[in-house]
């Protein structure tokens, strides 16, 4: 798999472990040395970690206020019926 368009093709299933082994070091040493693809990754991969962060640093709603919620939620969906 040197082909630059398969390569980006699978771009995110590369960032996100989802092929196999084989392919994925095949993918590596495709970046390693394409100056088109490369590029390419590093701009994915910042996006990506740059998501991750964003996603980690959301705060998480305290157990509390998650079970008053189901509470009202549940109220108001018995009386909808």
């Amino acid at each position: 798999m040197t082909d630059c368009r398969k390569v980006l093709g699978r771009m995110w299933e590369f960032l996100d472990g989802e092929i196999p082994q084989r392919e994925a070091e095949e993918v590596r040493a495709h970046l390693v040395g394409c100056e088109h693809c490369n590029p390419q990754y590093k701009l994915q991969l910042r996006f990506l970690n740059a998501l991750v962060r964003a996603h980690a640093a959301r705060e998480v709603p305290r157990p509390e206020f998650v079970r008053r919620l189901r509470e009202i939620l549940g109220t108001i969906g018995s009386d909808l019926r």
